[in-house]
């Protein structure tokens, strides 16, 4: 399971954490911060966790 440190988009309600994540990665550059930025865990990001990937 690729993970590294969280990330979130200043337009999202949702952090993400897994690389696999296609909605983490599909973030513009200029709204991508570095961070949880106090927001819950991305379900996909979550899925893929619970999956081993």
């Amino acid at each position: 399971m690729p993970k590294k440190s969280p990330w979130h988009s200043i337009k999202q309600s949702v952090h993400h954490n897994n690389t696999n994540c296609n909605t983490g990665n599909n973030i513009e550059k200029e709204n991508l911060r570095t961070g949880a930025g106090g927001k819950p865990l991305c379900q996909e990001c979550e899925k893929l966790s619970q999956q081993g990937r």
